[in-house]
């Protein structure tokens, strides 16, 4: 089931996060696991604002979330978490349909997001979705200063691109 986050469940997020990105070391990417989680602050305001969206189980746990930011007045997918056991379980779709029709909601014709190119669980697995890469010629000085955020935490910026999907 995907639903608004509630207040009690944003403590739980970025514990969530942290065990979804354990399966970055196996593809060469051991620099993700020591990035910071979204924080409880960033999580709570996105909740606030309707841009926070768990999956739970049929009793009520909390498996993944999607999280929404608007960088630039564009839609942009922030995180995707799913916790090992309950992902290739259409999850991670769910998530991303949700975000989507919010953003479509709100006026938005696309949702964007950031991902590595060359793992199997991000671009394409994106691109089974609909998303399609943004050309960076043609990316807005939001997109620039988002990648150039991700490049400072330590993201390889030849192994990443923008993709986007109509909403």
């Amino acid at each position: 089931m995907i639903r608004a986050a509630r207040p009690e469940e944003i403590a739980l997020l970025p514990h969530i996060e942290n065990a979804a990105d354990q399966r970055y070391a196996r593809v060469g990417l051991p620099r993700v696991l020591a990035m910071p989680p979204a924080s409880i602050a960033s999580l709570e305001a996105a909740r606030r604002d309707g841009c926070l969206w768990v999956a739970t189980s049929r009793l009520n746990r909390v498996a993944g979330f999607a999280l929404m930011k608007f960088p630039g007045g564009t839609a942009w997918l922030d995180q995707l978490s799913v916790l090992a056991r309950w992902q290739e379980r259409g999850i991670g779709t769910a998530l991303i349909d949700r975000a989507a029709q919010e953003a479509r909601r709100r006026g938005y014709d696309a949702l964007y997001l950031s991902t590595y190119l060359d793992v199997p669980w991000n671009a394409p697995f994106y691109a089974r979705r609909g998303f399609e890469p943004v050309p960076r010629g043609t990316w807005p000085s939001a997109f620039r200063r988002q990648f150039s955020i991700g490049n400072s935490q330590g993201h390889p910026p030849w192994r990443r691109a923008i993709m986007s999907r109509p909403t």
